[in-house]
């Protein structure tokens, strides 16, 4: 079985896409990706450390000092009355554990804070963050929001259970797992490898 984090397969599909930053450098390449699956430490960037405080000022009102008054209080207007945050969630692919923690569990609805430089509708719908849906819906969470910002407005995008296609995200499932095979020497951190996985553990597909 492989352990697996959304995150680290939305790396791969920028490396398999081969997306460009803003200076036309490739974002993700083969040692970056490999890096990622090794956890390999590394500064946290400007942006990053933007995000991490916008989740901080709305949740807990730590730094709200430095945002916008309105884009705190507008990003909290979409959270539901009542929300535990860091919500372990895990669903099974295949032969592959897809796990983590979402931002927010309330009712039905859980709820993950993005920050971004420009905002496009439909950004995350091809996120594998999505993918919590499966293993939230035994908590009777039916929807996944992103509360986006890009610091000038506050958006949303709404992902529902019933009617999300996870199959692109399947597809790219299997080809992160044919990546880690053939690159099977390179990968150091080998507790994407889970040798002791159940292969009845779970089933939700």
């Amino acid at each position: 079985m492989y352990r697996i984090y959304p995150t680290l397969i939305n790396s791969f599909v920028l490396y398999e896409q081969q997306v460009l930053d803003a200076q036309g450098n490739i974002l993700v390449d083969l040692w970056e990706i490999i890096d990622r699956i090794n956890r390999v430490k590394k500064p946290t960037t400007e942006a990053q450390q933007k995000g991490i405080d916008f989740e901080k000022a709305v949740v807990t009102g730590e730094n709200e000092e430095l945002f916008g008054e309105k884009i705190i209080e507008k990003a909290r207007e979409f959270l539901p009355a009542k929300y535990k945050t860091q919500f372990y969630t895990e669903a099974k692919y295949k032969n592959c554990l897809i796990y983590g923690f979402v931002d927010l569990v309330g009712g039905d609805r859980a709820v993950d804070l993005k920050s971004t430089r420009l905002y496009e509708p439909n950004r995350f719908a091809l996120n594998h963050q999505n993918l919590y849906l499966l293993g939230l819906q035994k908590w009777g969470v039916k929807t996944l929001d992103y509360i986006i910002t890009d610091f000038e407005d506050v958006y949303q995008e709404r992902y529902n259970i019933k009617t999300y296609d996870f199959t692109p995200l399947y597809r790219q499932i299997d080809a992160f797992v044919a990546f880690l095979e053939q690159h099977r020497k390179l990968i150091k951190d080998k507790k994407i490898f889970d040798k002791k996985g159940d292969s009845n553990q779970l089933s939700l597909f």
